[in-house]
């Protein structure tokens, strides 16, 4: 038979030296990138909670200037006796003082219920004391919240555009004694206001935005000198930002991939309002990962093509040494004994070739001695076929030679039962039915020693009458209710009213065997039960005693012929171990089965299935 190139020990020598090289290539090109990877990634991570870090120190530090700027304001004297006094005029000074000094969009003196008093330039009709309340009730210093736009628009200095606003509020109270009199409240619009954003551009030069909700009202990403104010982020986004949850996520800004965080604004009662983001460009660490793995592939490559020159040197060498072992080894399998192999490499290869022709020397005188006892082994299997023959025709001659006497003796004990030679005594009847009942006995022992032999020899002739298993098996009960009184077993019958074609006298005797094996090795006092109901299209038969039961290792074993648990000459019960061996026959030859269960010191159930009649 011709075999492929890719079958030759040579193409998979050199396919293995490839493999070979490959391997470490692969696997260090895999952990390579791997790691290039996770250190850009953890790189992309550490620049982007700098970033972040960035902007919430430039927020944070706004918030403390506002804070100590109201906490100046509020513990002036003059601002106390003003508010105490209602004096409109010394507070409007401050306010529009307080607005010039500083870059809020808005200042505010309030009375103790977060009333307006007076605003920066005469904003009085500012609709805030909602929310100074809300932060005196909470015992804040300073808050994030939303501003209507209506409300907003009265003195933000940029164009909303429709949109509410992102404010900060920031309260200090003013106090006369213990007493809270007012406060001075500072209230600064985010919205386009890129003072905030501005410092991440300035410190790492990328990009960063505040959105409120999911709309972006602040942001350095600009493109033809316009900003991206306005835009709304993605929806997924901002939904996980929604649950208190940091979001890392690649955008794209002006066509440039961007690796962007993305961290939650909460307003005093702990509510998602906002988020901020900042980006870092991705094309430096992919540019970074892209040159390594050029690198990679070039080494892979030169490493390659240096693997398959050394191979196919290597492999000539190798293959021809092969080949003359092939040669040896063929001539060898032609029954060329004498062939030896000759090769001289100094290897494992001439090792090989010293074992072979070592195998040969064996091989050799074995072949002479398979010779031999072959011709003693054909004429042992001989002798025992001849013996096998003749168990099966001295089965054959005892159960025949037995069952013409035994019929007589059947048919006299039935005269004697029915009282034709005349009346008999209680005690003579007693009589007649242990003769009656061991003549029965002995007469299955003859019936299985006859099957077995047609079960050997593949003849069991088998007939297909219908039969009612219910009487049947009533009927083999009351044939046992002697042997089971003598020993004080009580003999139960729950068998369903169903029919089931066979031979009859065939499903008697597997029944009788199988009931009176029960009885037999049950213990006395104890009971025996027979159980039949349908179960998918059968019959199925349980036969349950309360004997000794039997021992797990034996039971794959009690179906086979002249097996028996206890073989001694000394066992209680006797028996031929031909019993079961004939009812498995018999319950196969009708499409049925049968099995065994059994617990040590609780008894044993077997189990017949016979199909039923459709």
């Amino acid at each position: 038979m011709r075999r492929s190139r890719i079958g030759m020990i040579g193409t998979k020598l050199l396919i293995f030296s490839i493999i070979i090289v490959l391997i470490p290539i692969v696997m260090m090109s895999y952990v390579s990138t791997d790691t290039i990877s996770d250190l850009m990634t953890s790189n992309q991570e550490s620049e982007l909670d700098i970033n972040l870090g960035i902007l919430n120190e430039r927020m944070d530090s706004v918030l403390v200037e506002f804070d100590t700027m109201t906490a100046y304001t509020a513990n002036l004297p003059v601002v106390v006796n003003a508010v105490k006094n209602n004096d409109k005029d010394t507070l409007q000074d401050f306010a529009n003082g307080l607005e010039d000094q500083s870059w809020i969009d808005l200042a505010v003196f309030t009375d103790a219920d977060g009333n307006v008093i007076c605003a920066s330039y005469g904003d009085d009709n500012a609709e805030i004391s909602s929310y100074v309340k809300k932060l005196l009730e909470k015992n804040t210093i300073y808050a994030y919240d939303i501003l209507p736009n209506e409300e907003a628009s009265k003195y933000s200095e940029y164009e909303l555009d429709g949109n509410d606003a992102l404010t900060i509020f920031t309260v200090a109270p003013i106090y006369d004694g213990n007493s809270l009199i007012g406060t001075v409240t500072y209230v600064d619009i985010m919205n386009k206001d890129d003072y905030w954003v501005d410092r991440v551009k300035e410190v790492t030069g990328d990009e960063a935005s505040i959105y409120l909700n999911n709309v972006r009202i602040s942001t350095t990403c600009i493109k033809d000198g316009v900003d991206f104010v306005g835009e709304l982020a993605d929806e997924d986004i901002y939904e996980t930002v929604s649950k208190k949850q940091d979001v890392r996520s690649t955008v794209t800004i002006n066509g440039v991939p961007y690796l962007a965080k993305y961290s939650p604004i909460y307003n005093i009662d702990g509510e998602v309002i906002g988020m901020t983001c900042v980006g870092t460009p991705k094309s430096p660490f992919t540019a970074l990962l892209n040159s390594v793995i050029q690198k990679i592939f070039f080494i892979a490559f030169s490493s390659l093509i240096v693997a398959v020159f050394v191979a196919v040197i290597l492999n000539k060498k190798i293959v021809d040494s092969i080949k003359k072992l092939k040669n040896s080894a063929e001539s060898f399998g032609r029954g060329n004994y004498d062939e030896r192999a000759s090769i001289d490499t100094g290897d494992e290869l001439e090792e090989l070739a010293e074992s072979f022709n070592k195998m040969a020397d064996e091989i050799g005188k074995s072949d002479k001695k398979l010779k031999s006892d072959a011709h003693t082994l054909k004429a042992s299997f001989d002798e025992l076929k001849e013996v096998d023959n003749l168990k099966s025709e001295i089965l054959s001659i005892v159960s025949h030679e037995l069952r013409t006497p035994l019929t007589a003796i059947l048919g006299y004990v039935e005269l004697l039962k029915d009282e034709t030679a005349g009346k008999l005594s209680e005690k003579q009847k007693e009589f007649i039915s242990v003769i009656s009942e061991n003549s029965d006995r002995l007469k299955r022992i003859t019936d299985n020693m006859s099957d077995l032999v047609t079960v050997d020899n593949k003849i069991l002739d088998i007939k297909r009458d219908k039969i009612n298993l219910k009487k049947e098996v009533n009927d083999i009960l009351r044939s046992f209710d002697y042997f089971a009184e003598s020993k004080n077993i009580v003999l139960l019958e729950d068998v369903d009213n169903l029919d089931i074609k066979g031979d009859k006298s065939k499903i008697h005797q597997v029944l009788s065997n199988l009931i009176e094996n029960a009885i037999k090795f049950s213990k006395k006092q104890t009971k025996v039960t027979v159980m039949g109901f349908e179960d998918k299209g059968n019959i199925h038969l349980e036969i349950t005693d309360q004997g000794p039961g039997i021992p797990k290792e034996h039971l794959g074993k009690i179906f086979d012929k002249f097996y028996q648990i206890d073989s001694s000459s000394k066992r209680e019960v006797g028996g031929s171990g031909l019993g079961l061996a004939v009812c498995k026959k018999i319950v196969e030859s009708h499409g049925g089965s049968i099995w065994v269960e059994s617990k040590i010191g609780k008894g044993t159930t077997v189990h017949v299935m016979f199909p039923l009649i459709k």
